[in-house]
């Protein structure tokens, strides 16, 4: 799995993709003049992720399979985030948690292990967890929130 900015990103964009890359362990790009076809390339053929912008922000995550078709995209106004450069999560997938169409396409997407909201107190400070919670999405570890996206808008394709 790959995630790769759009073109030009500005350097919030850049972060947001760094920090996506640490907490699910997969490889990041910057663009730059990159079309689709040498997108593939990098990709082998496997799944990835845009991050769009928008006013110069990282406003929408748009999720790719293996032959480039567009499986869903999430659009955001806000995201807030820790400073987790101490954080590497490179062998623990993380666990979802929630319900609904967004959660569904989470699990899909990322093969993650999928649970109830009511279980999340059986796991350890030590977890990794991507909470799913109406319209906001929480990256958690170690205990705290370490960034978040609040929901937009979600399209499935």
């Amino acid at each position: 799995m790959l995630i790769t900015s759009s073109r030009k990103p500005s350097p919030k964009t850049r972060l947001l993709c760094k920090l996506l890359s640490r907490f699910i362990a997969c490889r990041r790009i910057t663009r730059g003049k990159m079309g689709m076809q040498e997108l593939m390339e990098f990709t082998q053929n496997g799944p990835f992720i845009v991050v769009g912008e928008y006013h110069g922000n990282p406003g929408e995550l748009s999720f790719y399979d293996g032959s480039r078709k567009l499986l869903f995209s999430l659009r955001f106004v806000g995201w807030y985030s820790q400073r987790i450069d101490s954080y590497l999560f490179s062998d623990v997938k993380p666990i979802l948690i929630g319900q609904g169409e967004i959660a569904k396409a989470f699990e899909l997407f990322f093969q993650f292990k999928r649970i109830e909201s009511d279980k999340i107190d059986e796991f350890t400070s030590r977890s990794i967890l991507i909470v799913i919670e109406g319209k906001d999405i929480y990256f958690m570890g170690s205990g705290k929130c370490l960034f978040s996206l609040s929901i937009k808008g979600f399209k499935k394709y």
